[in-house]
This record gives C-alpha cells, sequence and structure tokens, in this order.
C-alpha cells in the first residue's frame, strides 16, 4: 500500500512539474470560466506616502451581484464606504450616512473594480507569450512574472487590464500572478504602476488582489437599512 501511495505522489509531481507555461495559462483561463464567485481583498498604496486605499469584495458573477467595503486612510484622513449592487442599480453609503442610489452604472462598477474575474485571467493570457515574462513553479503554486519593458508596454499592460486611463501618462508597469497548481484559481496578484502627476513628479502605486472562497463565497444579501 504504502509503494502504491509513493507511485500517485510520484505520479502527482511529476504531472505538476511537467506543466509548461503555455499549459498552466490555458488551464487557469477554462477554470476562469466556470467562477460563479469569489471573494478578494484589494490593497492599494503610495509607497511614498502615507496613504493606504483597503477594499473587500463579495462578488457574484452569476446573479450579478456584489457588496464591496472602501476603507481609506492617509496622515490627514480616515474614511470609509459600501456598495451594494445588483443587475439593475448601485447603491452607495458614505460614513455616517444613509444608503442611496449611487450614479454609477452597473458595467461601471464592474470596471471601476475589476469584477470580471475572466478578463483578469486574460491579463495573464496576454503576458505570458512576452519575452518580459518569467515562470516559475513553486511548491503550491506557479509564478508570472511580467516587467514592462517601456512605456508603451506599461500602457498596453493596463489598458489590457480595464484601466480607463485617459490622459494621465503612465510610465512603468510590472505584476507578478500566483496560480494554485492544483485548481488553477488566481491566489494573488501584485501589480505596480508609475504614473506622472503635476510638475512632472513620478506617483508610484502598488495593489494587491488576494483572492479567497471561490465558488464558495457566501450569499449575498441586501443590507438591512437599504
Amino acid at each position: 500500500m504504502k509503494k502504491m501511495y509513493f507511485l500517485l505522489g510520484s505520479a502527482f509531481f511529476m504531472t505538476a512539474c511537467s506543466m509548461s507555461e503555455e499549459d498552466v495559462v490555458e488551464e487557469t483561463v477554462a477554470a476562469s470560466e466556470e467562477v460563479n464567485n469569489y471573494t478578494l481583498d484589494i490593497t492599494t498604496s503610495h509607497p511614498n506616502e502615507s496613504e493606504n486605499n483597503e477594499y473587500a469584495l463579495n462578488i457574484d458573477l452569476e446573479n450579478t451581484q456584489g457588496y464591496i467595503t472602501s476603507d481609506y486612510s492617509s496622515e490627514y484622513e480616515v474614511s470609509s464606504a459600501e456598495f451594494y449592487y445588483n443587475s439593475d442599480t448601485v447603491y452607495e453609503k458614505e460614513q455616517d450616512s444613509d444608503w442611496i442610489e449611487s450614479s454609477l452604472q452597473v458595467e461601471e462598477m464592474h470596471e471601476l473594480y475589476f469584477v470580471d474575474y475572466t478578463q483578469i485571467a486574460q491579463v495573464l493570457e496576454y503576458i505570458e507569450p512576452l519575452e518580459e515574462t518569467s515562470f516559475e513553479a513553486l511548491d503550491e503554486s506557479y509564478a508570472f512574472s511580467y516587467q514592462a519593458g517601456n512605456q508603451v508596454d506599461a500602457i498596453d499592460l493596463l489598458e489590457e487590464w480595464g484601466f480607463n486611463l485617459g490622459d494621465e501618462p503612465v510610465m512603468d508597469a510590472s505584476v507578478v500572478f500566483h496560480i494554485n497548481n492544483d485548481n488553477y484559481y488566481i491566489e494573488n496578484i501584485a501589480l505596480e504602476y508609475t504614473m506622472l502627476a503635476g510638475n512632472d513628479m513620478e506617483v508610484k502605486l502598488t495593489q494587491q488582489l488576494d483572492y479567497q472562497n471561490i465558488n464558495r463565497a457566501e450569499e449575498i444579501e441586501r443590507p438591512e437599512d437599504l
């Protein structure tokens, strides 16, 4: 029996190690199409400033429903907000205020918080064949790292992601994906990019995305006070 376990374990190890970058990306995109719900924590920070945004998302893609909390902190201000949306309407609640119907459309909400899981998985598909992308098979995950080679590549990456850049100049960008090597779900993503602000000052931003409870998220209920 021990020998059988050893053989099964060896077979699994060999299969995992034999996965190519293309295989992992193909499995990840395929798995993304089966994702119906998830929770996601996003932290956006300015490394050179004491400013931080934290978002907690509970997303139901199947029923077009979501609940999002937002917490902002800086040296001078602390604030929070809540958002709830269904297939028709977005509602928002600022700190110490009542729920109101938001001017945001549901589609805008999806774009603002990168709700489309499959679109994010397709960013991985976009960077995989690029020369600047490296691949590493870790103990429990696969890591893809990409560093834009120039400003045009940085802009292309963020536009592929879904950023609406407008006239905001992007100077640089990089991203690291970690993919679970068992179910090929995205575990986390680290995105960094540098933008040019007023007076030609470069501002570096980092976004950490941590996915949990994929297809196991709790049912979203309409807030009681809405």
